[in-house]
């Protein structure tokens, strides 16, 4: 099954739902920084990261944003500072 590099970065105001989506990320990759997670995954498991993470962010206080680093490349985020409509360049 493919796997794909995941980055994850957040910034969450309150501090018990910042611990349980650390919690919940933590499951699936490894902290690199105190608000950034790296992650190799398959389908099924980047789908369940997904799901559980992005109910957890508060749209109006929040930013959650995902890095999807492979042939092609996918960026969502949710929250605060959401994309806007941008190339991006990853080198």
């Amino acid at each position: 099954m493919k796997k794909f590099i995941v980055l994850v970065i957040y910034d969450v105001v309150d501090n018990k739902t910042r611990n349980r989506l650390v919690k919940c990320l933590e499951r699936y990759g490894v902290r690199v920084q105190k608000s950034a997670f790296e992650a190799l995954l398959n389908r099924k498991q980047y789908d369940a990261m997904m799901r559980r993470a992005s109910k957890m962010i508060n749209p109006v206080e929040d930013s959650l944003r995902v890095y999807v680093l492979d042939d092609i490349i996918n960026i969502y985020t949710w929250g605060i500072g959401e994309r806007k409509e941008q190339d991006c360049i990853v080198l």
